[in-house]
């Protein structure tokens, strides 16, 4: 997941320029393209990927507590033989590309949109540190943004883990958005926000900043060209995914679970639910699932 957001990153690089001595219009249009594309971007990255991250979802719920961790294999087979054949991987598809709409939309947008107007204004691009401030903020903007639909689509994923007298069984995103306000609130639409905007700066901190300074790096060996994309993206991917999977499970853990028998949650927010997990599984399960999410 982590080298695809990368490649499509240089996409929306590719398609934006400096702005200097462009009309005013021109200017704006140039960078609403910024938005646009990424957002585009992101939807046909995840209608591909799909598959991957309802695997990847799965490994994480199933790393709860103790007991045998399924492999990769199982979880596949799992999914196919007793939740709906290939039908299954694509669960919550809808809530996805909602989410990646707002959250790709708007993390590439606002980040390309800063180093395009920035080379404007100052006459030169941001450094790597200036860099790294502009995709933390871009990240943590768009994932705030988008929490409703990546809550959403992680309950999609789980309810077929979960006994039948526990599903949701939400028939697609505008259902479960409107259960939810209705069951538990309109603020509970931003529940587990905080370890979804850590994950989401996590991630772009390991890949925005990472990928353009290796980019410009590599271009003295390799030139302008795709083995400098690509490689610049193997990079970039494997630090946000190093960075990122650990609040990512967290975030999982918190927007699928529900009250017990006694009414009370497993977990009383991020670092609670960091410390249990620590403590339960051990440190190398926060990264559950690496392979696939690096994918």
């Amino acid at each position: 997941m982590c080298i695809r957001d990368s490649i499509n990153a240089e996409y929306m690089g590719m398609t934006t320029s400096s702005n200097i001595n462009l009309p005013k219009k021109c200017v704006f249009v140039e960078n609403a393209m910024n938005f646009v594309t990424g957002g585009l971007a992101g939807m046909t990255a995840t209608a591909t990927i799909q598959p991957l991250d309802m695997v990847k979802t799965r490994m994480q719920l199933s790393s709860e507590g103790l007991g045998a961790k399924p492999s990769v294999a199982a979880v596949v087979r799992n999914l196919f033989v007793n939740e709906g054949g290939l039908l299954a991987f694509y669960k919550g598809l809808g809530s996805a590309l909602m989410r990646q709409m707002i959250y790709a939309g708007l993390r590439l947008g606002i980040f390309y949109t800063v180093l395009d107007v920035s080379k404007d204004k100052l006459g030169r691009s941001l450094n790597a540190s200036e860099k790294a401030l502009a995709s933390l903020g871009s990240g943590a903007v768009g994932a705030f943004i988008a929490t409703p639909f990546d809550l959403a689509l992680v309950r999609f994923q789980a309810d077929g883990a979960l006994p039948v007298d526990q599903r949701r069984n939400y028939r697609n995103w505008a259902d479960a958005l409107g259960k939810i306000i209705r069951t538990e609130g309109f603020f509970n639409l931003w529940k587990g926000a905080f370890p979804t905007i850590v994950r989401a700066m996590s991630m772009n901190l390991g890949m925005l900043a990472p990928y353009e300074e290796c980019k410009q790096r590599f271009r003295k060996y390799f030139g302008d060209g795709y083995a400098t994309y690509i490689s610049s993206s193997f990079v970039a991917g494997f630090l946000a995914a190093f960075l990122g999977l650990p609040p990512d499970n967290m975030k999982t853990k918190i927007q699928k679970m529900k009250a017990g028998a006694d009414g009370k949650l497993p977990y009383k927010g991020l670092f609670d639910c960091a410390r249990k997990t620590f403590r339960g599984e051990g440190i190398l399960r926060f990264w559950v699932g690496f392979p696939v999410f690096y994918m």
